[in-house]
């Protein structure tokens, strides 16, 4: 019996000593569960030059429709540049300094197999399969499947510029 009454009191003194709440001056700003921030740090964005092929044959520019692309890649730093048709995108390409490409699926094969581009390459696939999926994220280490988001979005950007080619990244952080 007194061992009964003796664990009884002493789970009722935890439970009245476990109240986090203070009401001291000061101590009430030492609850544990009022100070800490359980959220992920933002990332750390260096400025990347951004070509986005919205080709009129492509699904691209209707799966981006829903998302402010240019205003997006805009407000974190990015200098994103939209061509439309394919007299503007060689022309482009063949400037070249760009640090990532975003392109429909069909748009990324032929990019990717050009040897002047070194950029990263950023498809944008639309209603695609379970298949078809596998076999595109087999050949590029990011795929962006629409429709999205600004922040999927912007995810997808974030995680293709740290995949593209090392010659380039290295290039880009001497000319900085």
């Amino acid at each position: 019996m007194r061992k009964a009454l003796c664990a009884a009191s002493l789970v009722i003194l935890m439970g009245i000593s476990s109240v986090n709440i203070l009401l001291a001056c000061g101590d009430k700003f030492l609850v544990s569960s009022r100070g800490t921030r359980y959220q992920q740090a933002p990332a750390v964005r260096k400025p990347a030059a951004i070509l986005i092929y919205t080709n009129p044959a492509s699904e691209v520019l209707k799966a981006l429709a829903g998302v402010p692309v240019d205003a997006t890649l805009r407000s974190v730093g990015y200098r994103p540049t939209t061509v439309s048709t394919p007299a503007e995108f060689e022309k482009a390409l063949s400037h070249g300094g760009w640090d990532l490409i975003l392109v429909g699926l069909a748009d990324a094969e032929a990019v990717s197999k050009r040897a002047l581009s070194n950029a990263g390459v950023l498809p944008v696939v639309v209603n695609a399969t379970v298949a078809e999926m596998k076999q595109t994220k087999k050949q590029y280490p990011v795929v962006l499947k629409a429709p999205t988001k600004s922040q999927t979005f912007l995810a997808a950007v974030d995680e293709a510029l740290a995949y593209r080619p090392k010659d380039q990244a290295k290039a880009s952080k001497s000319a900085i």
